[in-house]
């Protein structure tokens, strides 16, 4: 008995994407992934629009600052100006004051017993020294030669510093030249060296003392004094002399850029 092979047709499984979307479909939907690209392109251009007006506006606001600034350091350097020439007017002002420490004097003394001390201990031996070396034929009365002696308030309550107003600087520059030379010393228990028992400075402004301690405390200077309100000073590498000229003025700045006085021979 002879069989007949029958071939078996092969089934194809369905598409995953069938049944396939029409042509219109996709349209549809490519048309609404533009639009919406396209409206997030313009959501940025906004953006980008937004952050180039705060750059313009940084910018601006740069400028105006810079130009504030430069402004502002003219203001100061006026303001600078005008402080240091209202302190040489009141500095001028004391030409012939003194500010004498070591006198016997406390706070609420009578003026009449400050002025008192002041000539008997301090300007009278000065003045006849000066008569001995020419420089004087003679003196008006103590009445006339201190116009006014007052004490300022100290932490030794039994030796307070005073205030002395003279008639004239020329009374004022015989006492510091001559100091020296008839001011009595006492014996310093610390040091075993012979001192002032009174000393002698000009009457310096507040800002003009306050400049003054800041210059001393920097380790390069090595003395500092005052001539007629004006500090000067020496440093460690020279014996030449500094002038300061205005309240502003460090030991670095004078250094950098002015060159020192040459020492007197």
């Amino acid at each position: 008995m002879s069989t007949k092979s029958t071939k078996r047709k092969k089934t194809v499984p369905d598409s995953p994407t069938s049944p396939s979307i029409p042509p219109s479909a996709m349209d549809a939907a490519v048309n609404t992934i533009m639009a919406k690209l396209e409206a997030m392109t313009n959501q940025m251009t906004a953006h980008y629009s937004k952050i180039e007006t705060l750059e313009a506006a940084v910018i601006g606001l740069r400028a105006d600052l810079a130009a504030s600034v430069q402004t502002n350091l003219k203001k100061d350097e006026i303001i600078t100006r005008q402080q240091d020439q209202i302190n040489t007017c009141e500095q001028s002002i004391r030409s012939s004051s003194l500010r004498i420490l070591g006198l016997p004097l406390v706070k609420d003394a009578p003026a009449s017993i400050i002025l008192n001390t002041v000539f008997d201990l301090i300007v009278q031996p000065i003045l006849e020294h000066a008569k001995l070396k020419g420089d004087l034929e003679g003196y008006p009365s103590r009445r006339f030669i201190i116009e006014s002696a007052f004490c300022i308030p100290a932490k030794n309550p039994a030796s307070c510093p005073v205030i002395v107003k003279l008639s004239s600087t020329f009374i004022r520059s015989l006492i510091f030249q001559y100091k020296n030379d008839v001011l009595p010393k006492s014996l310093d228990a610390i040091t075993k060296r012979n001192r002032h028992t009174f000393a002698i400075y000009e009457d310096l402004t507040s800002a003009n003392f306050a400049h003054m301690r800041t210059l001393t405390e920097d380790p390069r200077t090595t003395s500092i004094w005052t001539y007629n309100g004006q500090i000067k000073f020496r440093t460690k590498d020279t014996d030449s002399i500094y002038r300061v000229r205005s309240l502003t003025d460090t030991v670095d700045s004078i250094l950098k850029t002015r060159p020192p006085r040459p020492t007197p021979p």
